[in-house]
């Protein structure tokens, strides 16, 4: 509703979550993005997980109340069954069969958080998470990313690449292609590989570079959704942002895997970028920002 009707101006980001990455990037290429309006009834509830890329999420109530199931990042170790499986109930009777979920009882206690109608709950990275209505509930839901957990994100991302290499490690030296066919199955479990990440940050860097020429130049022709968010934070934090994509572009450049993409396809030169990127940093320290 945001994007189709601009003009009613429905609701603005609170400012301590408004470094979104995530969805700029979504926005950026026009496909749908990650922010959602949940509406359950009193009863429902969504099983035990952690958000999508390991992202950071916040939960604004408009109405009702929620009751959050926390736990902090290793203990979903322990409340997984013995094929490795997460548990989709941590109040099951069966996590307590330590034939079924032998590690369970070295849990901790989860964080139990009783969320009222007008009240903003944010969920950190990698924190697993079981949510239950305990009243006719609806409210608005982003999970985002940016230079303060892009490295959990990276993390994420080579792990589930690894854990797709472990299932079809018997096919390795039958198949051509199979480094590829690893990232096609990682995209579709996880909704990225290797390659659209780095287009992720080649869309983060070139926006916050266009936002620091803009400054040093006085231009405001600039797109207008990008503008707002990127002069309330201001050009250090676009600078910021331009050190951290340059860490994880380098990492990214020493993985064998990426190194295997056919980069043709991505119109991507990661080389040319991070040299772009050095060069922006390099004269924003050089200059009076506003």
């Amino acid at each position: 509703m945001a994007r189709d009707f601009p003009e009613h101006n429905v609701y603005t980001t609170p400012v301590f979550f408004s470094s979104d990455w995530l969805n700029e990037y979504w926005n950026t290429i026009e496909v749908d993005d990650y922010r959602f309006v949940y509406m359950g009834p009193k009863g429902s509830w969504t099983p035990f997980h952690a958000d999508v890329f390991r992202s950071y999420s916040w939960s604004a109530n408009i109405c009702g109340r929620k009751k959050w199931l926390l736990y902090p990042p290793g203990q979903e170790e322990f409340l997984k069954d013995t094929h490795g499986n997460l548990a989709y109930d941590v109040t099951a009777a069966d996590l307590r069969d330590k034939h079924l979920f032998p590690h369970s009882d070295k849990a901790c206690q989860p964080l139990e958080i009783i969320q009222e109608a007008g009240e903003i709950i944010f969920v950190p990275s990698g924190w697993h998470h079981q949510v239950y209505n305990l009243e006719d509930t609806i409210s608005i839901n982003h999970n985002w990313l940016n230079g303060c957990n892009i490295d959990i994100m990276w993390q994420f991302l080579q792990n589930e690449l690894s854990a797709v290499q472990r299932e079809i490690e018997e096919w390795r030296t039958s198949m051509d292609s199979w480094h590829q066919h690893c990232q096609t199955i990682m995209k579709s479990c996880s909704g990225i590989d290797y390659g659209e990440f780095a287009s992720f940050l080649k869309i983060i860097a070139e926006n916050r570079i266009a936002f620091l020429s803009a400054c040093s130049s006085a231009n405001t022709d600039y797109p207008r959704h990008l503008s707002e968010t990127l002069a309330a934070l201001g050009p250090h934090h676009a600078a910021f942002d331009l050190q951290r994509v340059v860490h994880i572009l380098e990492c990214l450049i020493c993985s064998d895997d990426f190194k295997r993409l056919d980069l043709s396809t991505l119109n991507l030169q990661p080389e040319s970028l991070l040299q772009k990127i050095r060069e922006t940093i390099h004269s924003t320290r050089g200059q009076h920002l506003p």
